[in-house]
């Protein structure tokens, strides 16, 4: 049984991570901009900030259990 659970992990890892590479070729016919950057843990609110000159900053909110 355990076998069965780790196949079944390793193929869903699989389609996932075929997905993704999918997603990400298609990217530019989908979005103006995208970035991507693995964090640590999950981002919940991203915010672009004003600023005067032409320099792209924004703010990053994570959250993490305490438990």
């Amino acid at each position: 049984m355990a076998d069965k659970e780790v196949y079944d992990d390793a193929v869903e890892e699989r389609v996932i991570n075929e997905e993704y590479k999918i997603w990400k070729k298609n990217t530019p016919f989908l979005y103006d901009l995208v970035m991507t950057h693995a964090l640590e843990w999950p981002s919940l609110t991203v915010q672009w900030l004003p600023d005067v000159n032409r320099i792209w900053r924004f703010w990053i909110s994570e959250w993490k259990d305490r438990d």
